[in-house]
């Protein structure tokens, strides 16, 4: 018995030292906790239309099922550019300085970088990461320029005008140049779903802050390779098609918007299934994502924001593509889920606009912005009512003077501002010309009622919220 006792010591002692190795692995793979500095990740992309969400199982399982949509999310500038600094910054267009998409008067090289919410959040102890599109015209800085306040830096050069984003790019990897090809292993979504799913792992004993900015549903709308059979035969119940789809009578509407070409609406048929292909691999980027988290055990303490830029407008008022001030070009998806305070699925119709986003994530971290900040944090209204938010914002579009080839609508589109409620939108124009819409009687904006009698009073108030607001 006292030697089978001797040959039971040591058994004992082992399985001790596994069980006790065991639990400290397991502990070892717990993740952040701390709830005042939580993770963040963005997941945007580019130029995606607010009706195109629906079509994402993950996003509307993980996100909108466990979280809050924001049915009336807008960009106050609805251009790639300028939205994407106002995200980063907080600021209105005319305040950060980015109008367009490329110098002098855009691009990245307007871009005043010193301030934004990369460099508030990594001064205030969290890791940083950025996947993909950053502002247009960033290849016009010098070559492997990083940004301030990123610790993880991955986003697409065009070296070639020509090229997109989806295969056959440049990348900046933390400021070496590489170029990728045409494989499937190539495709851009997947390969930087890959790379902050690495960031994450890398990352998760502290606050980290993750932006994921994937290129879909872009033009030219490509699609990985396993997706390419998708959506080819929606039936017509799922076409979209608006009361304003190809509005037939555009006399009442400035002269621009009755000049621009008009794609057939076999062709926007064709972009609306490519765009639903494309953001296939978003929504799998996504779920990869979450799958970190999960495998992290942090997934808890992270709050996750999916949206877009800008939104785009599919013959919505007789335009197809941005900048118009119609709704269609306004306004953007808008999903938040963190599990501490978004446990179930809710719609809240507050106006959230592309400037909340920094002034939000850093109220989650429990910071303030060293420089002024036009946005709001939303974060009252993720946690209760939104009785109190605001009632109306500032619209604007700055005219992109290169060519048409280069520019399109923006060069075609007058220079505007507005000013949009709930109940009104009014539109003034470089022009001299004006719109005004009753959005309760007309959501879908298609009598202006800027030139009939009875709203004078109502176009002097909106006038004077929009003067109040520029400098």
């Amino acid at each position: 018995m006292r030697s089978i006792i001797k040959c039971l010591v040591p058994l004992a002692v082992i399985f001790l030292f596994a069980f006790l190795s065991s639990s400290l692995t397991a502990c070892s793979s717990i993740g952040n906790q701390n709830t005042e500095m939580p993770n963040i990740i963005v997941i945007m992309t580019d130029d995606q239309p607010q009706h195109t969400l629906p079509y994402m199982p993950v996003i509307q399982k993980e996100l909108v099922a466990k979280g809050i949509t924001f049915s009336n999310a807008f960009a106050t500038t609805p251009l790639c550019c300028p939205s994407r600094a106002s995200i980063l910054t907080g600021l209105y267009a005319h305040n950060h300085g980015v109008k367009t998409n490329r110098a002098p008067e855009g691009g990245a090289v307007a871009f005043h970088d010193q301030s934004t919410i990369s460099v508030w959040l990594q001064d205030a102890g969290y890791r940083t990461g950025f996947f993909g599109k950053y502002l247009n015209g960033y290849n016009d800085l010098p070559e492997g320029y990083v940004p301030p306040g990123w610790d993880d830096w991955q986003a697409f050069v065009r070296r070639d005008p020509n090229l997109d984003f989806y295969l056959n790019y440049s990348l900046n990897e933390n400021g070496k140049v590489i170029q990728y090809g045409k494989e499937p292993q190539d495709y851009s979504t997947d390969l930087l779903a890959e790379r902050a799913v690495k960031f994450i792992r890398e990352s998760r004993q502290q606050p980290f802050f993750l932006f994921f900015s994937a290129f879909a549903p872009h033009q030219t709308y490509q699609a990985a390779e396993r997706h390419k059979d998708l959506f080819k035969s929606l039936d017509e119940f799922e076409r979209y098609r608006p009361p304003s789809f190809f509005e037939a009578d555009l006399t009442d509407k400035p002269l621009w918007a009755n000049d621009i070409e008009r794609p057939s609406v076999d062709y926007v048929d064709k972009v609306h299934e490519r765009m639903l292909r494309s953001l296939m691999a978003v929504d799998d980027a996504a779920a990869s994502l979450i799958s970190a988290l999960e495998r992290g055990n942090i997934r808890d303490n992270t709050i996750i924001i999916f949206m877009s830029d800008n939104g785009m407008s599919m013959g919505d008022n007789g335009v197809f593509g941005k900048n118009c001030p119609y709704d269609g070009c306004l306004r953007i998806p808008l999903v938040v889920s963190y599990p501490h305070l978004t446990s179930a699925s809710r719609v809240d119709e507050s106006l959230i606009l592309n400037i909340d986003i920094a002034p939000t994530l850093i109220d989650f971290a429990g910071i303030t912005s060293p420089t002024p900040i036009d946005g709001e944090s939303f974060l009252p209204v993720l946690s209760s009512t939104s009785q109190g938010w605001r009632d109306g914002f500032l619209i604007e579009h700055f005219k992109d003077f290169a060519d048409i080839e280069e520019s399109g609508l923006a060069f075609l589109i007058p220079g505007y501002v507005g000013y949009r409620t709930d109940e009104w939108k009014y539109i003034e124009y470089e022009t001299g010309e004006i719109e005004l819409y009753d959005l309760y009687a007309d959501p879908f904006e298609l009598e202006n009622l800027a030139y009939q009698d009875g709203y004078e009073s109502i176009m002097i108030d909106l006038s004077e919220k929009i003067q109040a607001i520029l400098p």
